[in-house]
């Protein structure tokens, strides 16, 4: 099973208020009250340049807010729901609510405010509900994204539906935020358009390559209730820096086959103390097998990373496949706690002259019965890796097609690798696989180690 674009593939209102030096001037606008500032810098104000505590007559006060900010000021958000629709493109502004519990960003209907510049041949139109357009220095912070109340707005496949949308703006930092209730009704589940988090810089579809790199910041950021991915980082010269968050999937559906994080074409990520779990895909289409014809959910997929991605120490739980990587970029799998993956702990399919790093992971396949580790194509080192309960009687069964009837690859006769704590598999079409093994710890595996060569590849083991 290879993974695509965004899949497993066998083959993402309340009044204004503001001080700046005892200067303060009041406008009356649509029943609500804005108090903004006349002159002056933000840095002159320890706490908040504009404060929106109360919804006016038309549910825009905190967009008012946002459009009446200088660079680098600070709005801050009293408790409460606001049903807005926002757009950010000040450089430096600061949207700060009074925490992801108590401060809502929850529009009872949205409309297309954007399109996706990554969609081919034409640009999808995008309805996001806080969307940070071409801008640098943008701070959201303790405040809830929600799509609970604007789903029904979104009437098909055709128009994505998107909590946060960073749209090639470097500097971006969230911060002890929530995102929720970014999935359609479960007739439209299946469709391709939800994305909770979503940063990108356009260039899958357009080629375009940011003059200077873009940096995206996300912190304790919670994702729940998505139709497709939780957070998904795309196109070159884009890094995702992910520490300390939770995305949770709606567990295993036969509606969509979810991924938890997406890294892919080309962005970097460096992802840290993360909890990722329950993305599992159970329909018609699914395969457990990487090497199958059909599709499946990942905890964390790195889809044609960039070099230097890193996944360390991090909690990845309960998915079909647990971290996925394909490409042949130097990446580096780390001190993770993987388990309860029916299909596949860690996998990583390079190319040529790939080299990985995956090293003093905990795998644990205990009640689900996947395997550990599967490396196929490049040069991995395989280091301190403690893998458990790896079963030839689990949900993948004794073996997996490789090529053959039913497989990604065509071969005859059909050709299998056995169920195995590490796998490693070599397709002469993208060179050989060599394995650099050392203290590595097996414990009530079927098999420590399985190796299969198809197509005139092949695999050497090496001991350190």
């Amino acid at each position: 099973m290879k993974p695509g674009s965004g899949k497993m593939r066998a083959g993402s209102k309340k009044g204004v208020v503001g001080i700046l030096a005892g200067l303060i001037v009041f406008s009356v606008i649509a029943g609500g009250f804005l108090l903004f500032f006349g002159s002056g810098s933000a840095a002159a104000s320890p706490t908040c340049n504009l404060v929106v505590n109360s919804e006016n007559l038309a549910d825009n006060a905190v967009q008012s807010a946002i459009d009446s900010a200088s660079p680098g000021w600070k709005v801050c958000l009293g408790a409460g729901s606001f049903p807005e629709q926002l757009t950010i493109s000040t450089p430096g502004l600061k949207l700060v609510g009074a925490g992801a519990a108590k401060t809502f960003i929850d529009p009872t209907s949205v409309v297309a405010d954007t399109v996706d510049w990554d969609s081919a041949p034409t640009h999808t139109p995008a309805a996001a509900l806080l969307f940070v357009n071409n801008t640098t220095g943008v701070t959201i912070q303790g405040l809830a994204v929600s799509g609970s109340s604007s789903a029904g707005s979104i009437s098909g496949c055709g128009e994505e539906f998107i909590g946060v949308d960073i749209q090639n703006s470097s500097g971006t930092t969230l911060l002890n935020d929530g995102v929720t209730g970014i999935e359609l009704p479960p007739a439209l589940l299946g469709c391709q358009n939800q994305l909770a988090v979503y940063a990108y810089t356009g260039y899958y579809a357009t080629s375009y390559v940011p003059a200077s790199p873009v940096t995206v910041t996300m912190t304790h950021v919670s994702v729940t209730k998505y139709g497709k991915n939780g957070i998904t980082c795309d196109d070159p010269a884009l890094s995702c820096v992910l520490s300390g968050d939770s995305v949770v999937g709606i567990g295993p559906t036969s509606a969509t086959a979810q991924n938890g994080i997406q890294i892919a074409y080309g962005a970097v990520g460096t992802l840290s103390h993360d909890l990722v779990k329950q993305n599992a895909y159970t329909g018609t289409l699914s395969t457990l097998d990487w090497y199958g014809n059909g599709y499946q959910a990942a905890g964390i997929l790195l889809y044609l990373p960039g070099a230097g991605t890193t996944v360390e120490t991090s909690t990845v739980s309960s998915n079909a496949m647990g971290v996925v990587s394909y490409g042949p970029a130097p990446i580096q799998i780390v001190g993770n706690s993987v388990s309860g993956s029916t299909g596949y702990g860690i996998v990583e399919n390079g190319e040529y002259g790939t080299q990985a790093l995956i090293a003093n992971n905990t795998v644990n396949e205990a009640g689900a019965g996947g395997v550990g580790i599967l490396v196929d194509n490049g040069t991995f080192n395989l280091t301190g890796n403690h893998i458990e309960h790896s079963s030839s009687s689990g949900t993948n069964g004794a073996s997996q097609v490789v090529c053959g009837s039913g497989s990604y690859l065509a071969c005859s006769p059909s050709q299998s690798v056995s169920t195995a704590a590490i796998q490693a598999v070599s397709e002469s079409s993208a060179g050989p696989t060599n394995l650099v093994l050392s203290g590595n710890v097996f414990r009530s595996d079927s098999l420590s180690i399985a190796t299969t060569s198809v197509l005139g590849g092949s695999v050497s083991l090496q001991f350190a």
